[in-house]
């Protein structure tokens, strides 16, 4: 298996591939940061292996391929949910970008990118295994379905923002931020940002998800990987 070719084409790194080529575009003297959901993982058929799920081997080798492909212009530091697949993701990553000469800061686990607090366990038996149905989920939630059982999503966006975008401008420029998480903590930002409800095709394919752009004075700019490819097309 070379993994040249599996990163040049695996349909489904199309996502990762136009984000990737987005960062590099921009300056290293602006903030950037990435919100990635995890590469390519092992089935999940039931809840009870949710959290446990790792990478597969195509997983492993797109996570070190995509990290071979970032700017080396600035050091970057990972932050990561906790569960194996997100890690392994950030580990794979930071291997590909110290083989290609960048500067690897540490990898964080950050709690906020696992999932929002809850109160009732059972609401995740609303969100199938495998997420297929993650939008319908955020939409509901966002509708209030589930007050009283989950934390309210205004509010775990909130804290999402700060522990992201927030710490990045503050930060600065003089590092470069990559987030591995879930496609649930995607879809409650893009559902945010867009303001709508959010349609399956909203969710962004592995190691796909959003870049963005952020400015002293708090405000941003968001791109998905879907965005990007909408844009090459028109």
């Amino acid at each position: 298996m070379d993994s040249e070719d599996v990163w040049n084409d695996t349909s489904w790194l199309t996502n990762a591939r136009m984000l990737l080529a987005w960062l590099r575009a921009q300056s290293p003297r602006e903030v950037v940061l990435l919100i990635l959901r995890h590469s390519h993982r092992a089935q999940i058929d039931s809840h009870d292996v949710t959290l446990a799920a790792g990478l597969t081997d195509i997983g492993r080798i797109t996570s070190y391929e995509m990290g071979r492909r970032l700017p080396t212009d600035r050091p970057v530091r990972f932050f990561t949910s906790f569960v194996p697949r997100c890690f392994e993701t950030a580990e794979m990553m930071a291997q590909g970008l110290r083989d290609a000469g960048g500067e690897f800061i540490d990898i964080d686990p950050l709690p906020v990118l696992v999932m929002p607090e809850y109160t009732d366990r059972m609401v995740w038996a609303e969100l199938q295994p495998d997420g297929l149905n993650v939008h319908e989920f955020v939409n509901r939630w966002a509708d209030g379905e589930f007050t009283g059982r989950v934390q309210d999503l205004q509010e775990y966006g909130a804290h999402l923002f700060a522990e992201t975008v927030e710490r990045a401008i503050n930060a600065g420029p003089s590092e470069l931020h990559i987030h591995v998480t879930h496609d649930l903590a995607i879809m409650v930002m893009k559902r945010l940002v867009l303001g709508r409800a959010l349609q399956r095709d909203d969710r962004e394919n592995y190691l796909g998800g959003l870049g963005i752009r952020a400015y002293a004075d708090g405000r941003y700019d968001v791109i998905s990987g879907r965005d990007l490819i909408a844009r090459s097309q028109g």
